[in-house]
């Protein structure tokens, strides 16, 4: 559920408090963060060719230059150290990558790499004129889940440095600043679509007072589970909630009254079910639960302890506010529209029993045999 009340400051029009957020949030975009990288997730299979081609070819570019640099050659320390770095990290990520198809790298660390690569593959392969540095450090772009397009301008532009030497360095270290801003500033322009997208899709699918999902987007949610419980033989439960007497309050109290009744009434229900359950509102004071892998009894649990946590809750003073909700679960149903029809058929004799009731739908002679017991149950 999405909070609409908090105003959230923008920086650089793209939402982020902070400078230092808007940067850490700019390099995770496209590169491995702490918590692994997946290569599945890329946009391109070619992409994951490329990161198995040259993972084993920055490992022997790597182990080549560190035993150069200390048995073979007076290499400076620095190129020691560095290839025995990049040959350790290296040895790590390839283990994991094959192994686990995940490579683990801070952001920070993606930064430090590409800049260090774009100089010393420079510099390096200047001073010792080698195959083996060059590979290893532009090899090293690798590490970074980068768009191919960057990445094969930088090696274009390093191995023109191969070819020409330090003349023209001047320029081409402009050029390489002009690349690297490029890529910023297509990142930040990706990730500000990704967030305009995101909030058109909120905007579309939200309920703008009170933040729960809407009409429109419990219908193809029904239809999923209904298609999972005749696919996989996941049972799901509809509850169906209308608040008693509502019209009294807007009549009474007013409709800023009633508005915050929605509220609270929403707040609660959403701190009381799971992360996997979904909550719509249905239109005015009717509201719908969806509780995913759950049947008929223990979904009457759950609408018990909102129907008492709700009629407890001193939503407005002097006034007791009460819920009459009906239940009915996918075993008994032909199609997610009878689903509805059906958990809207509940409510109504919840209501026709006193009102503050929960009522379960029973199955018909002809519904297909329940099968309660057999599925796991949420606990």
């Amino acid at each position: 559920m999405i909070n609409r009340d908090q105003e959230i400051p923008l920086y650089n029009a793209t939402g982020f408090k902070s400078p230092a957020r808007f940067w850490h949030s700019l390099l995770r975009t496209d590169t491995c963060s702490s918590q692994g990288f997946n290569p599945e997730d890329l946009q391109h299979a070619r992409r994951l060719l490329l990161y198995r081609l040259l993972l084993p070819i920055m490992l022997c570019a790597s182990a080549v230059v560190l035993t150069e640099g200390l048995l073979l050659t007076p290499s400076p320390i620095l190129l020691s150290v560095y290839s025995g770095l990049a040959t350790l990290l290296l040895a790590v990520t390839t283990y994991r990558f094959f192994r686990h198809d995940k490579v683990l790298i801070p952001p920070i660390l993606a930064l430090a790499v590409t800049l260090v690569t774009i100089i010393w593959s420079v510099k390096l392969g200047s001073m010792y004129q080698e195959l083996w540095v060059f590979l290893l450090m532009i090899g090293l772009t690798a590490l970074l889940p980068l768009t191919i397009a960057f990445a094969g301008g930088l090696i274009t532009l390093s191995a023109l440095f191969w070819a020409h030497g330090w003349q023209g360095f001047g320029q081409g270290l402009a050029f390489d600043a002009a690349i690297f801003s490029t890529w910023v500033l297509s990142l930040a322009m990706m990730q500000l679509q990704t967030r305009q997208t995101d909030e058109l899709a909120d905007l579309a699918l939200t309920d703008p007072l009170t933040g729960a999902y809407n009409r429109r987007y419990l219908l193809p949610q029904t239809r999923r589970h209904f298609a999972d419980y005749h696919r996989y033989a996941r049972l799901s439960s509809l509850l169906l909630l209308d608040i008693d007497y509502f019209k009294r309050i807007n009549d009474e109290m007013g409709h800023v009254e009633g508005d915050r009744v929605l509220k609270a009434i929403v707040a609660l229900i959403d701190s009381r079910i799971r992360g996997a359950d979904m909550l719509f509102r249905l239109g005015g004071e009717e509201f719908v639960v969806l509780l995913s892998e759950v049947g008929a009894q223990t979904a009457r649990k759950i609408a018990d302890d909102l129907r008492s946590k709700i009629s407890a809750q001193e939503v407005i003073a002097d006034r007791r506010v009460t819920v009459s909700i009906g239940i009915c679960d996918v075993s008994i149903v032909d199609s997610a529209e009878d689903w509805l029809l059906r958990v809207d058929r509940a409510m109504y004799e919840a209501k026709r029993k006193g009102r503050d009731q929960v009522y379960i739908e029973e199955p018909s002679p002809r519904d297909p045999t329940n099968v309660e017991g057999t599925i796991p149950m949420w606990r």
